[in-house]
């Protein structure tokens, strides 16, 4: 079941027409497309809420990669809803293409996130079953993917690089010291148990 038209060219479309929102004729397309909106919504709101219903209608990784590209090549501000189901789909695939545009704030902004998440903030947010604990399945983060961020971020000059540098740093840090509690609670719930075990034996 493919999608009506190819997102990269749809995606392209919304982003001229809210760039030249005057132009009428790159909101022709519009007309004959059916779009769930109501009489209040201007060319350039209609134009990105097809956009998402025809993203939600098969939000396949793919079909998400290939919107969120066209939109960080343009460049163009990432949709809220664009963003939301991205990192729900793949967390650490998103960071790595908004470092591969270069949109270095965002995929610090992502990182961060992502870590909060495995630490118990917004986990859901970000497509895990659970976070950081002792009594939990383990939940690994993309170290290789920060690195990549950190990397393009230690080769910039500029006063806001080395802010989101220091940022990110400061996250991962921070993201060790409760790593290394939990592997300790880990370790201690375990030997309790196994002492149970053997006691009972």
């Amino acid at each position: 079941h493919n999608l009506p038209a190819p997102l990269a060219s749809l995606t392209a479309r919304c982003i001229t027409l809210a760039k030249q929102p005057s132009q009428s004729s790159c909101s022709d397309w519009l007309s004959f497309n059916e779009v769930n909106s109501t009489d209040e919504m201007g060319a350039v709101e209609r134009a990105w809420l097809y956009l998402q219903q025809q993203v939600e209608k098969q939000p396949s990784w793919d079909n998400l990669k290939q919107v969120l590209s066209q939109v960080l090549s343009a460049p163009y501000p990432v949709p809220f809803w664009l963003l939301k189901l991205c990192k729900r789909e793949d967390a650490a695939a998103t960071i790595r293409i908004c470092t591969q545009y270069s949109n270095l704030e965002l995929a610090v902004q992502l990182s961060i996130g992502l870590i909060g998440a495995v630490s118990g903030r917004e986990t859901a947010d970000y497509g895990l079953l659970n976070s950081l604990q002792s009594n939990q399945p383990p939940v690994y983060l993309p170290y290789s993917v920060f690195d990549q961020v950190l990397f393009q971020l230690k080769g910039k000059q500029d006063r806001a690089s080395r802010d989101l540098y220091q940022e990110l740093v400061a996250e991962t840090t921070s993201h060790f010291e409760l790593l290394s509690r939990v592997t300790q609670d880990y370790e201690l719930l375990h030997s309790n148990k196994l002492s149970s075990v053997a006691m009972a034996t």
